[in-house]
């Protein structure tokens, strides 16, 4: 994060019991916040929101799988304003969350319902008065984005770039190889200094990872 610049809040929710990494992200001067990745435990998120005294304008998704959507639903109710930003090629894991989430003996997973906008990577989303571009790295599933505050040194990355690993690619529509591309394309460009919030697990940094992580190592 680039000294003298106002500073974006980034506080991390681990959500259901497979400790989905649900983001919500705020501009500390207007109060105006989003949620990234909602995947469940809504009363747990918005408790916190609460806490921080956030106006939750957006609802943002890195993609569709259960546990990053399952929640969505629960989140408009809440947030009936807001609108719902993710990839149109994620549709289907949408429109069966609640049978995929069965599949791995889950439930409390809702359906989640198609965005209001749609992004395909090359857009600038906002913040309150933080933007960020919209990142294309499909892979680990076929529409899958990230976030990146350029100015803030920040990346929601989703389930692309882990502390020491990658996204998984034996699921459906997943492409091993189209990941990694993704990756080198996408997110080792960036400088080494960005924080990386990955979708599962602690923070990490495009440096760290550049270095040491056995997927991507250059």
């Amino acid at each position: 994060m680039r000294c003298g610049l106002k500073s974006l809040k980034v506080i991390i929710i681990p959500v259901t019991p497979l400790e989905q990494n649900c983001s919500l992200l705020f501009d500390p001067e207007s109060e105006k916040g989003v949620i990234v990745d909602p995947g469940g435990d809504v009363e747990k998120i918005a408790a916190i929101v609460a806490q921080h005294n956030v106006t939750v304008e957006e609802i943002w998704l890195t993609h569709s799988h259960f546990d990053h959507c399952g929640g969505v639903s629960g989140c408009l109710a809440k947030w009936p304003a807001a609108s719902l930003t993710g990839h149109p090629e994620e549709k289907l894991f949408r429109s069966r969350v609640p049978e995929i989430a069965g599949m791995w003996g889950l439930s409390g997973f809702e359906a989640c319902p198609e965005p209001t906008r749609f992004v395909t990577g090359g857009e600038i989303l906002s913040v309150g008065e933080f933007s960020c571009s919209v990142l294309f790295v499909p892979g680990h599933s076929p529409g899958h984005v990230a976030f990146y505050f350029a100015d803030q040194g920040v990346l929601i990355a989703g389930d692309t770039l882990f502390c020491g690993s990658i996204g998984r690619t034996d699921l459906p529509l997943g492409d091993h190889g189209l990941l990694i591309n993704s990756i080198k394309r996408e997110i080792l460009t960036l400088p080494d200094s960005v924080l990386v919030f990955p979708g599962h697990g602690p923070k990490t940094s495009v440096g760290s990872e550049r270095k040491s992580n056995p997927y991507i190592a250059v």
